[in-house]
Order: structure tokens, then C-alpha cells, then sequence
């Protein structure tokens, strides 16, 4: 069955081109078909980028490629709006962008911040139009509104969050462990070893209709050893102890699956040696108290993983052939009974 209630324009350009699948896009899918077909199909993405995503991000940038820090992020002094009050910048600014006047300020979108906070139910207990306009137009919020325009295709990083980034760096980078797995010390004679940081790999698998693709941290390919280690970095609001949790959780392991599967079609697959070959995965982990640890995923439990990922491909075939993306595939089929 199609979805066709919203977009059969759209969908029909989806599909004229192989669609390749992250582990974002399958968690989509899993999670809820209907996200995934408002993101991926009509393109009805969500610009905003909450404040424990963008802090993800500049840490993995500082780690592994600093140099490329300013091409991304632009530093502003201060705090950044509360999260309510962010939001209605970022509509603001999305106006401000298609009116195409950069002179223009914060202030003199007035008439649209009231409109966004009536939308919001913000502030609406205060009398006036003005009191509410006094809460949202204060100097700190006029500075983020200011750099949002400077900043452009930019992310805006405040001072509290790059300093605790920067934090959670040299904590990371003064494990010896990390050290070791990243490679961060390996020697100029070493030229048996490859290193990879933010890869983005893409393959095709052959018995299926749609790729892979992904945004590999860091790889290391040890050719005189035969072996390869995959580090994915991950930051948690939770405490290390509480991270096995969140691989379930947020199916993380079907992140691991898929890097593994983009590894070995890219590197591995036509290697006549293949069989002598160790692949290692590796969850290196920062937590909310900055404690750091390397969790490598065993030979057993990667092999339950790759067992468990051939049911999820089935789902994903299924949703992509049959352009079904009304409900989640164990409903569709009544295999969830209360």
C-alpha cells in the first residue's frame, strides 16, 4: 500500500533515484514511518538543532577535525537563548532570510514574535503586547539574532557550551586508552597504518534494493596486523554505567552493524586474503560527568547484532518496496498484541 495522502509529487521523486539508508534514517523508519516520510520524501526537516545535538558535534569536531571548526561553528560570547525563546529566533530568522534585507533587526520583526508567541502560548498571561515583547527582545537575544546573520549555514556555539567541549576534549585526549584506539600517537614510520577521521562511506549491497551510507568517526586499518577498528564517539546526558541501556534504547547497534557493513564492502569485500582479517568495533563514551571509556564490542555479541540487523532489513525492504510508510512494520502486520 502507497502512502499517498501528502506528497505524490514528491514521492515519486524519492524514488527516482537508489535511496541510500543511515542509521539515522533506518531509526527513523523503525521508529515511525510517518517521520521518515516527512523528512526524507517531502524534505520537511527540523532546522532546529537542540543544545545536546550541537554540543555532540562540536566535541567530535574539536576531536578529530579541529582545523574545521570555524568552517561549521561561529563561537558567540554569552549564553545562548533559552530553548522556548531560541526557537522563536530561529522562525524569525527563517522570515528574515526569505525577505532577503540584512539591515533588518530583531526589533522590527515585532508583529511576527508576537505571532510566534501567541502560537506558543508564550508570555501570554502578561497584559500587553509590549511586556511580552520585553521578555523575548533582550540584549542577549538581539547578539544571537545578530549572529544567526553573520553565521549564515553556520551553528551557533555560546561560550559556556564550547568551554565545556573543550572540557570533555581534554578528557578524551589524556585517556591513554582513546589515545591508542584513535591513533593519536602512532609514529611517521608507521605507514602499515591508515587512519581515517569523519569518513563518509556509501555502498551498494547486491541482494538489495536500496545502500548504506554513513559518517564513520574514526577508522584505523592495521595492515600488517590485518585488523580494523571502527571508534564511533558518543556523549550521553546519562552516567557510563547507564550506556549498555542506551544501546538498546536507541539502537546504537544497528549503527555498529551498519558501519561494519560499510567497512567491509569498502575495504574488506575483494580482498583475496579476507578471511585473516579482524574487524573490532568500539563505542568510545563521554558522559554528563565527563568520565570517559571505551566500550569494544565482543565477537558474540557483534554476531547477535548482525543476526538481529537481518530482521531489520526486512523491514526496511519492506516499507521501501511497497512505499508503505503509514504505521511501523510490526503494526502493520498485527505482530504487537496487548
Amino acid at each position: 500500500m502507497e502512502m499517498t495522502l501528502n506528497g505524490s509529487e514528491e514521492l515519486e521523486k524519492f524514488y527516482k533515484e537508489k535511496f541510500y539508508f543511515s542509521y539515522s534514517s533506518i531509526s527513523k523508519l523503525l521508529y515511525s514511518p510517518v517521520v521518515f516520510y516527512n523528512h526524507y520524501v517531502l524534505n520537511n526537516r527540523e532546522d532546529s538543532v537542540g543544545p545536546h545535538l550541537v554540543a555532540g558535534r562540536v566535541i567530535h569536531c574539536l576531536l578529530f577535525e579541529e582545523d574545521k571548526y570555524d568552517d561549521y561553528f561561529i563561537s558567540m560570547p554569552g549564553k545562548l537563548p533559552t530553548d522556548s525563546q531560541k526557537k522563536i529566533i530561529d522562525n524569525i530568522f527563517k522570515t528574515h532570510l526569505s525577505i532577503g534585507n540584512n539591515t533588518l533587526s530583531l526589533e522590527d520583526y515585532s508583529q511576527d514574535i508576537l505571532t510566534e508567541l501567541l502560537t506558543a502560548n508564550l508570555y501570554q498571561t502578561l497584559k500587553t503586547d509590549q511586556q511580552r515583547l520585553d521578555k523575548l527582545l533582550t540584549e542577549e537575544n538581539k547578539q544571537y539574532f545578530n549572529f544567526l546573520k553573520e553565521a549564515q549555514n553556520k551553528t551557533v556555539v555560546d561560550q559556556p557550551t564550547l568551554d565545556g567541549c573543550r572540557a570533555s576534549v581534554d578528557v578524551l585526549k589524556s585517556n591513554k586508552d582513546i589515545r591508542q584506539l584513535l591513533q593519536f600517537d602512532r609514529a611517521e614510520t608507521d605507514d602499515h597504518i591508515e587512519v581515517y577521521s569523519e569518513l563518509p562511506v556509501q555502498v551498494n549491497v547486491d541482494y538489495l534494493p536500496y545502500g548504506f551510507k554513513g559518517i564513520i568517526d574514526n577508522l584505523v586499518i592495521d595492515r600488517e596486523s590485518k585488523t580494523i577498528f571502527i571508534n564511533d564517539l558518543k556523549t550521553t546526558g546519562k552516567s557510563l554505567l547507564e550506556f549498555p541501556e542506551s544501546v538498546q534504547y536507541y539502537k546504537y547497534w544497528i549503527q555498529a552493524v551498519v558501519y561494519e557493513k560499510l567497512v567491509f564492502h569498502k575495504f574488506l569485500k575483494d580482498l583475496p586474503d579476507l578471511s585473516e582479517w579482524k574487524l573490532y568495533f568500539t563505542f568510545i563514551v563521554i558522559d554528563k560527568y565527563n568520565q570517559t571509556y571505551p566500550f569494544q564490542v565482543s565477537g558474540e555479541t557483534m554476531a547477535i547484532w548482525q543476526q538481529n540487523f537481518d530482521e531489520v532489513t526486512d523491514m526496511v525492504k519492506y516499507h521501501y518496496e511497497s512505499k508503505d510508510y503509514t504505521l511501523p512494520y510490526d503494526l502493520i502486520f498485527g505482530n504487537i498484541k496487548l
